[in-house]
């Protein structure tokens, strides 16, 4: 037998391999063999996995769309309907989700904030009760009244940020949300089973007690499920703040959460289904510039806020470029047009 035939039926072996210990993994919650038999008709039919959200990549439900269209694309993508998007089997995915996004907000007016030196991912301003716009010393975020969470927040990371100042423990409602907002309290998480969840972490402000107590303020705070929190997600923020420690990198980071599981407290806090963050890497420049090329390493993850997840944070690097298609935001708006695109293709690789 040819070698070239003999490696590649060996690849396709390895493939098929892979592809039946995943159907096993994911049939352990499964009814039984047709539902095994329907995943692998799903993934036997090679997919564009560039063009989908990253939750196709362990499990998308109706909770992880903002529209109805977008939950039809994903339908569409997969023979078999995998995800059980089409519950009454008529091919329409999703049907009480709104039909379409609501119109995007205009441009917000330019900020000198260094936390947004990428961009504003939003566009968040101080108009749209539902994209508000926060802006700190220590971080900006995008603030949601209906959700009352945050939508995204963006922060700057290097040795600057890092010092010896103890965690301070002191979740406080946000006084600077603007009148007619629920100022969320620490004791509506009480009795939820979510843990209180940082999106800036306790641990990238370390430098005064002051950056500390900012990100316990509850506008930085999200119902994060435990195993998620305590598991991949704290071990990416140590292996983040590594980056700075070990090798003196800086980083701009931008966190987020979309989609919904319900809700916890008397006023409604919407869990997310999904959580997301983009780490750049990069060395400043003598200049104060940031020094990000087309080399510049980009970390990008979206995982599933629940309990059953698998703790190694590796396990759900995706693209930027998927990001924006899950979230409907643009990152990295302000570099140059070719930069960002090559930045946002790639997919990180962390191994």
């Amino acid at each position: 037998m040819p070698l070239a035939t003999f490696e590649a039926m060996t690849n396709f072996l390895t493939q098929v391999w892979i592809r039946c210990l995943l159907l096993l993994a994911l049939g352990a919650g499964l009814t039984g063999c047709g539902d095994l038999v329907m995943r692998l008709a799903a993934w036997s039919t090679p997919v564009d996995l560039s063009a989908l959200p990253p939750c196709v990549d362990d499990d998308c439900n109706c909770g992880d769309f903002a529209t109805q269209a977008q939950a039809q694309v994903v339908l569409e993508a997969f023979r078999g309907d995998p995800y059980g998007l089409d519950g009454d089997g008529n091919d329409r995915a999703c049907e009480l989700l709104p039909a379409a996004p609501l119109p995007a907000d205009p441009p917000a007016p330019p900020s000198s904030n260094p936390h947004l030196v990428l961009g504003n991912p939003s566009q968040a301003a101080a108009v749209n009760p539902n994209n508000y716009l926060i802006q700190r010393h220590q971080y900006a975020l995008s603030y949601n009244r209906d959700r009352n969470g945050l939508n995204w927040a963006s922060w700057e990371v290097d040795a600057a940020w890092l010092g010896q100042v103890n965690r301070q423990n002191d979740f406080r409602p946000d006084g600077a949300l603007p009148r007619g907002f629920y100022q969320v309290t620490p004791n509506d998480y009480r009795g939820s089973g979510y843990d209180r969840g940082h999106v800036v972490p306790s641990g990238d402000r370390t430098r005064t007690i002051g950056d500390n107590s900012a990100t316990f303020l509850m506008t930085n705070i999200i119902p994060q499920a435990a195993a998620n929190n305590r598991g991949p997600w704290r071990e990416l923020e140590e292996y983040t703040r590594d980056l700075v420690y070990q090798y003196d990198h800086s980083l701009h980071v931008l966190a987020g959460a979309y989609g919904t599981q319900g809700s916890v407290g008397n006023r409604a806090i919407a869990v997310p289904s999904r959580l997301w963050k983009i780490i750049v890497v990069y060395d400043r420049l003598a200049d104060g510039g940031l020094g990000i090329g087309s080399d510049t390493k980009v970390i990008a993850v979206d995982m599933p806020n629940s309990d059953q997840i698998d703790p190694d944070w590796r396990r759900y690097q995706t693209s930027v470029q998927r990001l924006e298609i899950a979230t409907g935001y643009r990152f990295m708006d302000n570099l140059p047009l070719e930069l960002q695109t090559a930045l946002k293709a790639q997919t990180s690789s962390i191994p």
